[in-house]
C-alpha cells in the first residue's frame, strides 16, 4: 500500500502521511472553531407498563432496548425488630438463589445455559433482588425468581456451610472502621435499635436454623407491598403477563407489621467513642432532614452538594484538598427507617481529628450564614443533573433508580422529573434551606477513635461529650 501525503512538506523534506494533533486543530485561516455544545435534552420515560397484580405485587416493566438485555430489581419490605431477625434475614438472602438439589439444580442449569443471574441482599429495611438476562431469556429469569420466592428456602444441609462461612465473614466486616462508626452513631442517637442494624452480630447468625429461615421466608417474603421492576429489551405488557403467570401461586400473606417509630433525636449531642489504638478517626454527624417528597428537597439536595456532596464541594476542597486533614470527606442523605437524615462524614488521621472536626463545623456555619454563589449552585446543579442522566442511560441504572423511587414513595416519573425540579431551584431557595438545615449546633453524631489521644484536642474545640476524659488522658500520657 502506498502512503499518500496528507500534509504539504517544506521543499527538500520527505512527504508525510500523518498529521499531528496541532496540525489537525488548525487550518490555513487559523485554529479550528470548537463546535457548539448540543442543548441538553429533557429526560422522558420509555414505554412502560405499571400494574398491581391480584396478590399485591407491583410490576413495572419499561422498554429500553439499548442492549439486548433485561435488568430486574425487586424490593421486599423486610424491616424487623430483633437482632435474630437481622441474622435470619441475612442467611435467607444468601441462600435464596443457591438451591443445589431437586428442582433448584435443574433451574440453576437452565439459568447457566441462558446467561441468567439472580442475587439477593438485605438492608435494615428491605430484602432486595437484582438480576439480568438476555432479552430472549426473560421467561427463564422470571421463572427462576418465581421458583425461589414461592417454593421456600434451602434445607439445613445447605444452610450449615453458608452459616459457618458467614460467621467468619461478619467478624471481619464488623471490625471495619466504617461499620464500627455507623453502629456507634445509631447507639448514640437512639440507644439499642436492632431495626437499624445493617450487619448482624455473629452469635445470632450462628444460631440460625433451617426452620427459622423457612419460617421467615413464608411469613415475610410476600408480594404485598413488594415492587418488581424490569427494564430492557422487552415488551412491557408481555413482561407483566409473564410475571403474573409465574407468580400466580405466590400468596399475598398477612399485612405487614406497622413501622417501628424512631425515638426522638436530641440535637447538638456529639460524643467521643473510644476505639483503643486506632490510627484513624471517623467523624459522623447527622440531623433530620425533610422527606424526599417535600417541596424543599430539591433545594436541600443542591445545598448538600455545595457543602460536601462531590469533588468540588466546600468541605472536600477545605479539609481534603487544601489542608490535607481527611482521607475522605462527604455529605449526603441517609435513611434511618422512615426518617431521612442529612449527614456529614470524614475519615481522618488521629492527630488531625480535632482540627478536621473544627473545620467541618466552620463549613457548616459558613453555608448557613453566607449565601452560596451562583457559580457554586450552578456547578452543583450541573453535576447532579449530569450524573442522573448518565445513570438513567443504562438499563441497570434506570431499573435501580425506578425501584428506589417507588420504594421511597414516589411514582416512576420521579426519576425523569427530578432533574427538572433541580433546574428550577433558585439561589435564594438554596440559601433558605442552608440557613434552616446547616446550623452546626443542630447536628448530633460521634467521633470514633483513640480517646486517649483525642480527648484533649476535642475538649479544646468544645461541644463534644467526653466520658472519663481524665482516665483517657492519663492512659495516653502513660
Amino acid at each position: 500500500m502506498t502512503a499518500t501525503s496528507l500534509v504539504p512538506s517544506p521543499a527538500g523534506e520527505p512527504a508525510r502521511a500523518h498529521r499531528s494533533a496541532a496540525e489537525i486543530g488548525r487550518t490555513a485561516a487559523g485554529a479550528r472553531a470548537l463546535p457548539p455544545l448540543e442543548a441538553r435534552r429533557g429526560l422522558r420515560l420509555p414505554p412502560m407498563a405499571d400494574t398491581v397484580l391480584p396478590n399485591g405485587l407491583r410490576v413495572i416493566a419499561a422498554r429500553q432496548p439499548s442492549t439486548p438485555m433485561v435488568e430486574l430489581r425487586m424490593s421486599v419490605p423486610f424491616a424487623g425488630a430483633t437482632f435474630a431477625h437481622a441474622a435470619t434475614a441475612e442467611v435467607l438472602a444468601t441462600v435464596l438463589f443457591r438451591r443445589g438439589r431437586g428442582k433448584g439444580a435443574g433451574r440453576n442449569a437452565e439459568m447457566a445455559r441462558h446467561g441468567v443471574t439472580l442475587a439477593a441482599h438485605r438492608s435494615s429495611r428491605w430484602l432486595q433482588v437484582s438480576g439480568s438476562a438476555p432479552g430472549h431469556a426473560l421467561d427463564t429469569l422470571v421463572g427462576a425468581l418465581a421458583d425461589a420466592v414461592t417454593e421456600g428456602s434451602a434445607d439445613e444441609a445447605e444452610i450449615e456451610p453458608v452459616r459457618e462461612r458467614m460467621v467468619r465473614q461478619i467478624a471481619l466486616i464488623r471490625a471495619q472502621p466504617q461499620v464500627v462508626a455507623q453502629e456507634a452513631l445509631v447507639a448514640h442517637c437512639y440507644g439499642e435499635l436492632p431495626a437499624l442494624q445493617e450487619v448482624p452480630f455473629p452469635a445470632p447468625v450462628a444460631a440460625v436454623t433451617g426452620a427459622a429461615v423457612s419460617a421467615l421466608h413464608h411469613e415475610r417474603l410476600r408480594p404485598r407491598d413488594t415492587v418488581l421492576v424490569m427494564v430492557g429489551d422487552l415488551d412491557p405488557e408481555g413482561a407483566v403477563e409473564s410475571v403474573a403467570a409465574a407468580t400466580s401461586s405466590w400468596g399475598a400473606g398477612r399485612p405487614l407489621p406497622a413501622p417501628l417509630p424512631l425515638p426522638p433525636l436530641r440535637a447538638g449531642r456529639v460524643a467521643l467513642v473510644p476505639r483503643a489504638d486506632a490510627v484513624q478517626s471517623q467523624i459522623k454527624l447527622v440531623r433530620p432532614a425533610v422527606a424526599r417528597t417535600d417541596d424543599r428537597f430539591a433545594a436541600l439536595s443542591l445545598a448538600t452538594l455545595v457543602f460536601g456532596g462531590y469533588f468540588s464541594s466546600r468541605l472536600v476542597t477545605n479539609i481534603r484538598e487544601d489542608k490535607g486533614l481527611a482521607y475522605r470527606a462527604e455529605a449526603g442523605f441517609e435513611d434511618h427507617l422512615d426518617r431521612l437524615m442529612l449527614t456529614a462524614d470524614a475519615d481522618t488521621a488521629t492527630q488531625a481529628t480535632a482540627t478536621a472536626y473544627q473545620e467541618i463545623r466552620a463549613e457548616l456555619g459558613r453555608l448557613a450564614t453566607v449565601t452560596p454563589s451562583a457559580a457554586e449552585v450552578d456547578a452543583a446543579r450541573e453535576y447532579t443533573v449530569g450524573m442522573t442522566m448518565l445513570t438513567l442511560a443504562s438499563q441497570a441504572g434506570f431499573a435501580g433508580s425506578v425501584a428506589t423511587a417507588v420504594c421511597l414513595g414516589h411514582e416512576p416519573e420521579r426519576v425523569t422529573a427530578f432533574p427538572d425540579l433541580l433546574r428550577g431551584v433558585t439561589r435564594d431557595q438554596v440559601a433558605q434551606v442552608a440557613r434552616e438545615f446547616f446550623d452546626p449546633d443542630a447536628f448530633s453524631g460521634v467521633i470514633v477513635g483513640d480517646a486517649g489521644r483525642l480527648a484533649s484536642g476535642l475538649r479544646a474545640v468544645g461541644g463534644v461529650e467526653i466520658a472519663d476524659a481524665e482516665v483517657a488522658d492519663g492512659a495516653a500520657e502513660a
